[in-house]
Formats: C-alpha cells, structure tokens, sequence
C-alpha cells in the first residue's frame, strides 16, 4: 500500500461533525478551560465525571471511535509511562488518577482537533492573540507533512519502476544504502518545493497573516456548548472539593 492510499485526510470528520457548526474560538477557548480544571484534579472521582462528560462530547460529536482509538494510541505509551512512575512511587491509585486524568485532557483535544479544520484552528488563535510567528509555523509545518510524504511516495514509485526489490532487512547494505539516499534526496526534493511554494505566497501577497473570506461568528450553539462546559467544569471541581459525594 502507498503512503497516498494510507493517509487519511486530516479534515474528513471536520466536515461531518455537528460540532463544525461551533466558532472554533469558542471549542479553543473551551477545551482549554476544561484541559485546566482537568489537569489539577487529585481525586479519583472527579477524574471519571470529567471522564463522563467527555465521553458525552465524543457520542455527539459523531466521529468513529476508530478514528478516536488510532490517534489516542499515539499518546498511550507516555500515559503508560506516567502511571508506571506514579505507580512505583505513589500506589495504584495514583497511578490510576494520573492515568485517567491524561486520558481525559488527550480525548478532549481530539475532539477539537478531529471536529475543527486546521485552517479553522489557526483562525481563531490569531483571533485569541496568538502571534502569527507561531501560527504560521504550525500552518507551515502542517503543509509540509504532506509534502514530505507526498515526495517520499513518488520516490517509492520510482524505485519500484526501475525494479527495485529492496534488501532483506534494515542490516543489509543496500537496504542502508537505499534508505540513507532517500532522505537525502525528500528534503532535497522537498526544499526545492518548498521555495517554489513560499515564491507564489509572496506573488499573491502573504504577509505573515493569516487571512480567509469566512468570518467567525458566535450563536446559540456556541451559548449552549459554553453552557455545557461550564457544567462539567462546576461539577467536576466541586466533586473535587467534596462538596458532592460522588461514589462509584
């Protein structure tokens, strides 16, 4: 399989998800006031309401749980990592609550990133005051992600034209040969275009901002997704504080 057929588009479930109707300022704003409260929680109990009220975020966001599942592998083994530490050092319920509480913040970003179109994303963090430096740098080196694969998969095209076989594991000294020679010609390959793409953004006139016809407007929506997360946030906390018994 190539690495065109294997690449998923990164925006698909952006387009489908009830969630794309939101302003990205408010989904930004949110998440990160969630990831926060989130993130200084102690208690088992208020980790698993938080937990709740993101599986709830995830059903009504409409995205597979497949989808979901492969990306949160991504983040597993340093989740893993942390519990095994608090662990050794801590016991089993800490090592549970740290667990869980890494969990919750990973699943919640998910649900942003997975639900908002990247470009979308950058939008509403310039809008926030985040400098463009940065969100140029993120929409940049988004773009060459692609790119990069985009060479490395004609470059795989090639070498299979020409016959190629490949060698019989990563040891062999042809397979060393082949491997070293095509990182070096991808980013040979791949600056070149990356020159002839930053030549036609200043034709067009990029300046550094990030600019787009669409324009960003809160609504009801965005009220009951405020008011939503509020919720989870005032219950969370005080379950927290033991103001509600919460047992499970």
């Amino acid at each position: 399989m190539s690495l065109s057929d294997a690449r998923v588009e990164v925006d698909a479930y952006a387009k489908r998800s009830p969630y794309r109707l939101l302003d990205p300022r408010v989904k930004l704003i949110c998440t990160v006031a969630l990831i926060v409260v989130v993130a200084v929680l102690t208690e088992l109990e208020a980790v698993l309401v938080a937990g709740a009220f993101a599986l709830v975020l995830v059903i009504f966001s409409q995205v597979p749980a497949s989808h979901l599942a492969r990306n949160f592998a991504l983040a597993l083994i340093f989740i893993l990592f942390a519990a095994l530490t608090m662990l050794l050092y801590r016991g089993w319920e800490s090592a549970l609550v740290i667990g869980l509480r890494i969990s919750v913040c990973v699943l919640l970003l998910l649900i942003m990133v997975t639900t908002t179109p990247f470009h979308k994303m950058l939008m509403a963090m310039r809008a926030l005051r985040i400098p463009k430096l940065i969100a140029s740098l993120l929409l940049f080196t988004y773009r060459f992600i692609f790119l990069l694969l985009d060479e490395m998969d004609r470059m795989s095209l090639a070498r299979k034209a020409r016959g190629f076989t490949g060698g019989r594991n990563l040891l062999d000294k042809r397979a060393l040969k082949t491997l070293s020679n095509t990182i070096g010609m991808t980013f040979v390959r791949a600056n070149a275009r990356a020159t002839n793409i930053y030549d036609a953004l200043l034709l067009r006139g990029y300046s550094g901002e990030l600019r787009s016809y669409e324009r960003m407007r809160a609504g009801t929506r965005d009220a009951a997704y405020i008011a939503f997360v509020a919720v989870a946030m005032a219950m969370t906390a005080l379950v927290e504080m033991e103001v509600l018994q919460w047992t499970f």
